[in-house]
C-alpha cells in the first residue's frame, strides 16, 4: 500500500496557491462590491475589502498600481476591481491582487448615512445649543458597550487611574449586528429613566463601516439626543465618525479619551493639595523660626533680664524734669510778671502809641508837601495816592489798636497776678523752690509767701498733714 504524504501548513498553502494560480480561471477577473476598511499605508500599498449583502473579499493594491488612482476611494463606494486572485501563503488566505479600481458611485450604506444625517440635522438633533455640559466630578459613570470588547477595559483602566473612588456601572449590549441598535437605545433610555449615572459613555472599538453601523441607526441617534444624562460618544477610531457622535453632548476619539473626559483626575487635585500643604508647612516653619528668633532676642535683652532698670531710668528722668521745673518756674513767673507790667503800662496810655504813629505820619506828610513841584501830569495822581495812603494808615492803626486790646485782655485773664488778687498766694522755700506739699517743708525753715501786693517772710513753727479723707 502506498505511503500517505503528510503536508506541512506551508506546503499545503503553497499547493493551494499553485492550483489556484495555475488554473487560469481567476486571473484578470472583475469583481463588483462596496469598499470597506480602505487604508493606504506609508509604504504606498492599499488594503481594503469588497463586500456585498452576503460576502466579503479581501483585496490588496500595491504601490505601483495605487499610484494611478486619482483619489483614494471612500468606504461605501461601489467599485469594480480588476485583478487576480492569489493566496497569501503565510496566513493561508486568498485575496484579490487589484490592478485597477473603477468607481460606480456612492455605496448604499454611505447614501443611507448621508440621507439620515441631513434629516436629523434639519430637525436640530445635532445643534450645539441643545448639548449639555459634562459634570466636573461625577460619582457614577454609566458605560453602555460590549462587556467582551477592549473598549470597556480601556474605560475601566483609565477611570480607575484618574479617580479610584468613582463608581462604574456597565450596561452590557451588542455593538454590532441586527439587534445591536435596539439594545443600545434601550440601555440609554433605561439609564435615564432610573437616573443610574451622572454621565454616560456609549461606544465601542474600531471596525469597518458595517461593524459600526448600529451607531448610525436612527433609533440610537434619537435616544442619544433625548438623553437627560450628559452623554459621551466614543465609536471606532479617531477617523471614524458616526451619527451618534454628532448627537452626543461630547465626542471622544477613543474609549480611553472618553474616560478622560468623563472622570476628573483626582491625582491632579491630590498633587495640588500636596503642593499647598508643603507651602503651608514651610510658611508655618518660617513663622516659628522668626518667633523663636524674636523670643531669643528678647530673652537676651538686658531690659527683660533687669526690668527694674526701666523704672529706675524713668524715675531718673522724672527727677531731672522736676528739678528743671523747680529752677525755671520762679524765673518764668518773674518774666511773665515783668511783661505783664509792661503791657499794663502800655494799656494805661494807649494814646502814646497813636501819638508816635501820628508823629511819624505828620513827618512824612510834611516831607511830601515840601516838594517844590510835581512832575507834569502826575500831581492829581500823587494827591489821590496820598489820600488813599492816609486812609489805609488810619485803618491799620485802628486794626492794631483792636488787636492790642484783645491781646492785653488775654494776658490779663491768664496773669498769675489776677490769681493772687483773688486771695491766693504762692509759697517758696529758702532755695526759691515752689512748695507744693507739706512733705517738702521742714520745721524752722524760712519761707516766702507771695501775695498780690507784696511778700511775707516767715519761719515754719508747725506742720500739719491732711489725711485722704480731708481731716
Amino acid at each position: 500500500m502506498a505511503e500517505i504524504h503528510t503536508y506541512s501548513v506551508t506546503e499545503m498553502n503553497r499547493l493551494i496557491k499553485n492550483l489556484v494560480e495555475s488554473s487560469g480561471r481567476v486571473t484578470n477577473v472583475q469583481v463588483r462590491g462596496e469598499i470597506s476598511n480602505f487604508k493606504r499605508y506609508p509604504s504606498g500599498h492599499c488594503y481594503f475589502s469588497l463586500k456585498d449583502s452576503t460576502g466579503v473579499l479581501k483585496c490588496v493594491m500595491f504601490r505601483r498600481q495605487a499610484s494611478h488612482l486619482l483619489q483614494d476611494p471612500v468606504n461605501g463606494d461601489t467599485v469594480v476591481a480588476v485583478g487576480s486572485i492569489g493566496i497569501y501563503e503565510r496566513d493561508g488566505v486568498y485575496q484579490l491582487y487589484t490592478d485597477l479600481l473603477i468607481a460606480e458611485g456612492t455605496g448604499n450604506l454611505m447614501q443611507a448615512y448621508e440621507n439620515l444625517k441631513n434629516k436629523l440635522a434639519a430637525e436640530g438633533l445635532f445643534s450645539e445649543q441643545r448639548k449639555k455640559k459634562l459634570p466636573e466630578h461625577p460619582q457614577t459613570v454609566g458605560i453602555i458597550t460590549s462587556p467582551a470588547g477592549a473598549a470597556v477595559r480601556d474605560v475601566i483602566t483609565v477611570s480607575r487611574r484618574r479617580d479610584p473612588g468613582v463608581q462604574l456601572l456597565l450596561y452590557p449590549v451588542q455593538v454590532q449586528g441586527k439587534a445591536a441598535a435596539g439594545e443600545i437605545a434601550k440601555a440609554i433610555r433605561f439609564m435615564n429613566r432610573h437616573r443610574l449615572a451622572d454621565v454616560l459613555i456609549v461606544g465601542r472599538g474600531g471596525g469597518s463601516m458595517e461593524d459600526l453601523w448600529a451607531f448610525n441607526e436612527e433609533i440610537v441617534v434619537r435616544a442619544i439626543a433625548a438623553s437627560e444624562i450628559p452623554l459621551i460618544s466614543s465609536v471606532g477610531h479617531e477617523t471614524d465618525f458616526t451619527l451618534s457622535d454628532f448627537a452626543a453632548d461630547k465626542r471622544a476619539a477613543t474609549p480611553s479619551q472618553a474616560a478622560e473626559l468623563a472622570v476628573a483626575d483626582t491625582g491632579q487635585y491630590r498633587r495640588q493639595i500636596e503642593r499647598e500643604r508643603q507651602k503651608l508647612e514651610k510658611a508655618v516653619l518660617r513663622m516659628l523660626q522668626e518667633r523663636t528668633r524674636l523670643y531669643q532676642k528678647a530673652a537676651a535683652s538686658r531690659m527683660l533680664q533687669d526690668p527694674l532698670r526701666i523704672i529706675d531710668r524713668a524715675e531718673e528722668r522724672l527727677d531731672r524734669t522736676m528739678e528743671k521745673l523747680r529752677r525755671s518756674l520762679p524765673v518764668r513767673i518773674e518774666n511773665r510778671e515783668f511783661r505783664l507790667q509792661q503791657a499794663i503800662k502800655v494799656l494805661k496810655r494807649p494814646d502814646r502809641i497813636l501819638e508816635k504813629a501820628e508823629q511819624r505820619f505828620t513827618a512824612v506828610q510834611k516831607a511830601f508837601y515840601n516838594q517844590a513841584s510835581f512832575p507834569e501830569g502826575y500831581e492829581t495822581q500823587y494827591r489821590e495816592t496820598w489820600r488813599r495812603g492816609n486812609e489805609r494808615i488810619r485803618e491799620l492803626l485802628r486794626n492794631k489798636e483792636q488787636k492790642l486790646a484783645l491781646q492785653a485782655a488775654g494776658l490779663q485773664a491768664v496773669s498769675p497776678l489776677n490769681v493772687l488778687a483773688r486771695g491766693y498766694s504762692v509759697t517758696l522755700n529758702e532755695q526759691g523752690e515752689l512748695l507744693k506739699s507739706v512733705s517738702a517743708a521742714r520745721w524752722g525753715e524760712e519761707i516766702c509767701t507771695r501775695l498780690n501786693d507784696g511778700k511775707i517772710y516767715s519761719v515754719i513753727q508747725q506742720i500739719e498733714r491732711q489725711d485722704d479723707d480731708g481731716r
